[in-house]
């Protein structure tokens, strides 16, 4: 009998607010008011915002610098989607999208 390799990660309440910005289609709503985003990018508007709130939500306080750190033990594809890496989270990230979206408005 081969023993089974278990990894756990804590995730606390995000899951909570992560299924909330799902359900209300938080991610899709903030995408479609940004809607000339780069085809190259990593992670979207909507998905920087939910990560912000995970990171302003998780009491942690961590500075932009420190969003990749932050993410780095979190299930990235069950919170927001498949395929998002903690350094794709980072500073040049999210002042980039927030500079996408003040120029759209």
């Amino acid at each position: 009998m081969h023993p089974h390799q278990f990894h756990i990660q804590r995730i606390d309440h995000m899951g909570l607010v992560a299924g909330m910005c799902k359900e209300l289609g938080i991610a899709n709503l903030l995408d479609s008011l940004v809607p000339n985003q780069s085809e190259t990018r990593k992670i979207s508007f909507g998905e920087t915002v939910v990560s912000m709130l995970l990171n302003g939500l998780g009491f942690t306080a961590r500075t932009l610098h420190m969003f990749p750190e932050f993410h780095a033990d979190k299930p990235l594809d069950k919170l927001i989607r498949s395929g998002i890496e903690p350094e794709h989270i980072n500073k040049a990230c999210l002042a980039e999208r927030w500079i996408s979206f003040m120029n759209s408005v």
